[in-house]
């Protein structure tokens, strides 16, 4: 397997050289903070420091509330100008609802498709519908182990499989696994993930870990794709 520069820390972020920022805003007048507050930005990083996945789309929540996002994700040129042509979608689907969205910093990574894709250099979220969840804002994120089949903890991905969800929170959340395989890595070209496949829905348990055991198909596209180029599973805290 190669080893790729997109080796990144789930918790956060990073907001990096080559981004733009976007602004999202709501008609109504509240107050600012509030699930229904002025503006949720988005930060677009092409492509990224050494030790992080290139074409990361950061979305910022100022509330103090867990909300999900719905809206329309828009690739724009160095000047600000739409680019009709690029449909934008998200590994985690932070944009249509399917990731929760936790004060501050949310972490997903875009895939674009059309003939104007290499001039992306801004990517804004339209027309977004919050909605606020039942879910502790405190919540912290769940790590992701690979194991092998007799669950020995392994140092890549892609010769897992079974996986550890190790849950720090004193209640149940629900994790949905995805899959991301992204092409080698070119000097000067973003590093875009070439596949995205959601494994599983699973309830991570309390104050504990979670075995779950990967599909054949998992397993064989992990084992495949590894060959020549980064893959990875993702947990995603779902709503």
């Amino acid at each position: 397997m190669k080893k790729s520069r997109s080796l990144l820390p789930i918790l956060i972020g990073a907001l990096m050289a080559v981004s733009a920022c976007s602004v999202v805003t709501n008609d109504d007048e509240t107050e600012p903070g509030s699930p229904n507050g002025p503006e949720f930005t988005t930060t677009f990083t092409r492509i990224a420091e050494n030790g992080y996945i290139d074409m990361g789309l950061d979305f910022e929540n100022p509330t103090t509330e867990a909300v999900t996002i719905d809206g329309q994700l828009v690739a724009r040129d160095a000047s600000g100008t739409v680019l009709p042509d690029v449909r934008v979608t998200t590994a985690f689907g932070t944009e249509s609802g399917r990731a929760v969205v936790f004060p501050g910093v949310n972490v997903d990574f875009v895939q674009l498709e059309g003939r104007e894709e290499q001039q992306v250099r801004e990517i804004t979220l339209e027309s977004a519908e919050v909605t606020v969840l039942d879910v502790a804002p405190e919540t912290q994120y769940v790590e992701l182990k690979p194991l092998d089949g007799q669950g020995r903890e392994l140092e890549y991905d892609m010769s897992a499989e079974q996986i550890s969800l190790e849950n720090p929170n004193p209640f149940p959340v629900r994790i949905r696994i995805v899959l991301m395989v992204l092409r080698a890595p070119q000097e000067g070209i973003p590093q875009e993930a070439s596949l995205v496949r959601d494994v599983t829905t699973v309830e991570a348990k309390a104050s504990g870990n979670t075995i779950v055991d990967l599909d054949e198909r998992t397993r064989s596209l992990l084992r495949e794709h590894g060959l020549t180029s980064f893959v990875t599973l993702r947990p995603v805290l779902a709503p």
